[in-house]
């Protein structure tokens, strides 16, 4: 295979450093960069921690990733389920979203709304993860509430289960996992890359990326992206136009590095496809034709996103560093579409509406904190201090109009959305304040072969809801809790390690319902507890995890006979998961793996739901991806990939379900030099044969999978 220049970062450091034990204590391994000058042999403990880990044998996934508290940490010395998926995957799949990129590629994501729709969320160990709790460089709140554009990501870095001890709460929870992605910064070698690609039926797009480092030792860097694309796609009626732009700035002195980036994205769909919520007791129908669209013809959706982020840290000596990090969003939007129809009958029979909103946020985020490392006799410790915060206020303005039949299998047109029945004015609609402060504890042993991880994070949680006609505010909460963890991590070989871990989560607690007889009751954020077991292996050219885990999460249950609301319920996710990455063998490269499921409802209201499937989280799913480097002709890969998802359940009463799914895709891919320019020609197709079928996810919400679709593309680096 013919790779496409890459883009690290590399940390410098004085020569003159000592060895140090954090090096010693499985801090990332300092090896070459990748432009196979060899890194300096004593970086700091800021250097190490910043520096963007190495792509692992086949370019897939990186050897590590960010690990909030923690920093960049090797996979083998993280005693976490924790994958990074490098920027050669986002191009070579040809990825319009992160969601997309992760349900291609790890068997415990599935997207929960899908490419049709102009939002994106996702499901990870069956607990749905919204698109606005996606963390930018380690902090949330900045990225667009909607979609986030592939285009300026160097590394989408994937924790699977609760994370509030490494990163802080999400503003929504992130039970099941949390997703960070990374910026990218220039590399030593000057870039100049530009791409121009199709998508069926009629979707063209360009992306223009261009790298330069400055100064005698290359201390300054500046990277830019702008990608832009439209036109129809394979949905009836659905054209997109979407944009984005990025301007990465970074200094990387012998003490001091900062970075700096300014986004900007600007999406636009007409007749976004929306799901369907079957109403009780029926069976859900079959599946339409995904072609089919629901969405009437004046529905669109319009958003746009600007975020400013800046981070810095210094070397106070080698083995303390001080940092900080503050940045800035604003997102607006306005869109009239279909909340989701309720199907009605196993005809496809269902009620619709059309809904005009219109609304913004604003957030601010930021942390600062130290991070020093220091023996106490055998014992080597990495010890940081952390505070954080997140401050996001919405506005929100509405306009309801009267319910109409239609059909999933034929569609009833309108010629306008008719008479508002209902609406409020654009403003104020809530507010959330979180802030945390954490600290960890990373004691090492044997030369990083034993390594014990403590620490605890003290989160914050004020959140106020408002009336947008007269301002006032109408509920208001504020609590806090703690969040402990502890993992311990045994390496009694280089290629193997073997881990134990505790984690939890945090979830703003729930308000009691309408007609509980407790209705101003507030309640502390409730705790997501996470027990892990695992193994991962590193066999230079090929790498594999396994891991076992349990989730348990309160939920809120109403006493049927007093009508007390309180958090006597519960629900717990079982599982065990395999991945796999890397190379096989000469010129074949694997990424995938299995996940086995049983997530359970306890403690369910009058007990009448205990022990049923949870919904929206199926008992198995698979990806398995693989290329090969074709021999016979120098340059030409082929790929292929199957995604397998077995029967969910959409009601709690588990009458409800929708069948398994299984996708399958093809693709081939062609590095050669035109006119002595590296130049790399894409072509696949997804959903090969067609296949109808239906995506469940935790709400109780189905939606149509997308139709094949065949997407080209060719890239020139100048």
């Amino acid at each position: 295979m013919v790779v496409e220049s890459p883009s690290p970062r590399r940390a410098t450091a004085s020569s003159q450093r000592r060895p140090s034990q954090a090096s010693r204590a499985g801090s990332p391994r300092q090896t070459a960069s990748r432009d196979n000058v060899a890194a300096p042999p004593a970086p700091s403990l800021g250097a190490q921690r910043a520096a963007l880990p190495q792509a692992f044998a086949g370019g897939q996934v990186a050897r590590g990733a960010q690990l909030g508290l923690l920093g960049n940490k090797d996979y083998m010395a993280t005693p976490f389920s924790v994958t990074s998926y490098t920027e050669q995957t986002i191009r070579d799949q040809q990825a319009t979203s992160v969601a997309e990129v992760l349900t291609n590629s790890d068997p415990s994501v599935r997207a929960a709304i899908g490419s049709s729709n102009r939002y994106d969320a996702m499901t990870i160990r069956g607990f749905r993860v919204e698109n606005s709790e996606i963390a930018l460089n380690g902090l949330y709140g900045l990225v667009p509430n909607y979609r986030v554009n592939p285009a300026p990501i160097e590394r989408i870095e994937l924790f699977k289960g609760p994370a509030a001890f490494l990163y802080g709460m999400a503003p929504q929870g992130s039970i099941g996992g949390s997703v960070n992605v990374v910026t990218k910064r220039a590399g030593d070698d000057p870039l100049t890359r530009l791409t121009a690609g199709y998508m069926s039926n009629a979707r063209f797009g360009t992306e223009l990326d261009v790298a330069r480092r400055y100064g005698e030792q290359k201390e300054w860097g500046v990277r830019f992206n702008g990608a832009m694309d439209g036109g129809n796609t394979t949905i009836d009626r659905q054209s997109v136009r979407d944009g984005a732009g990025s301007l990465g700035v970074d200094y990387r002195g012998e003490r001091f590095r900062w970075s700096a980036d300014i986004i900007y994205q600007d999406d636009w769909m007409r007749a976004a496809a929306r799901g369907y919520t079957p109403v009780a007791g029926i069976a859900v129908p079959a599946a339409p034709d995904p072609r089919i669209n629901l969405a009437q013809p004046f529905d669109y959706a319009r958003a746009n996103s600007i975020t400013g982020l800046t981070r810095a840290e210094y070397d106070l000596t080698s083995d303390i560093t001080v940092f900080g990090a503050i940045g800035g969003n604003r997102f607006g939007f306005d869109k009239r579409e279909a909340p989701g129809a309720t199907i009605l009958n196993t005809a496809g029979d269902a009620s619709s509406t059309s809904r005009f909103q219109t609304g913004r946020s604003e957030a601010v985020s930021g942390e600062a904190g130290v991070r020093s490392r220091f023996d106490t006799g055998p014992v080597a410790h990495e010890v940081v201090v952390s505070g954080s915060s997140l401050q996001r206020t919405d506005w929100l303005g509405q306009t309801n109009y009267a319910n109409y039949l239609t059909n999933i299998y034929t569609p009833t047109l309108l010629a306008i959305p008719g008479t508002p029945i209902s609406s409020f004015p654009e403003g104020k609609s809530g507010s959330l304040d979180l802030q945390s402060v954490g600290v960890a504890d990373t004691l090492s042993v044997m030369n990083g072969q034993l390594q014990l991880i403590v620490g605890a994070r003290q989160q914050k949680v004020v959140s106020s809801s408002f009336d947008t006609v007269s301002g006032l505010e109408t509920a208001h909460y504020g609590q806090s809790a703690t969040s402990p963890s502890v993992a311990l991590l045994v390496r009694p070989i280089q290629q193997l390690s073997l881990y134990a871990s505790y984690i939890e989560g945090l979830t703003p607690g729930p308000t009691p319902p309408t007609g509980a007889a407790n209705p101003n009751q507030v309640f502390a954020p409730f705790k997501t507890r996470q027990y892990e077991v695992g193994t991962k292996l590193d066999l230079g050219g090929f790498g594999a995890s396994l891991a076992a885990f349990q989730i348990s999460l309160p939920a809120g249950v109403t006493d049927p006979v007093t009508k007390i609301f309180s958090l006597d319920g519960g629900q717990r996710h079982r599982g065990i998961e395999l991945n796999t990455f890397g190379v096989v063998a000469p010129g074949v490269r694997v990424l995938g793996g299995v996940t086995f499921l049983d997530a359970r409802l306890t403690s369910t209201a009058g007990h009448v739901n205990d022990g049923h499937h949870a919904v929206g989280a199926p008992d198995l799913q698979g990806n398995l991806g693989v290329e090969w480097d074709m021999p016979f002709l120098p340059g030409l890969t082929a790929t292929a990939r199957t995604i397998y998802t077995n029967r969910a359940y959409v009601s709690a009463d588990n009458v409800q379900s929708v069948p398994s799914w299984m996708t399958f895709d093809i693709g081939a891919r062609y590095a050669t030099r035109i006119a002595e320019r590296p130049t790399t020609f894409r072509a696949s197709i997804t959903n090969l044969f067609d296949k109808r079928y239906w995506i469940a996810n935790p709400t109780g919400y189905v939606i149509s999978g997308m139709p094949r679709t065949a997407w080209l593309s060719m890239t020139v680096d100048f």
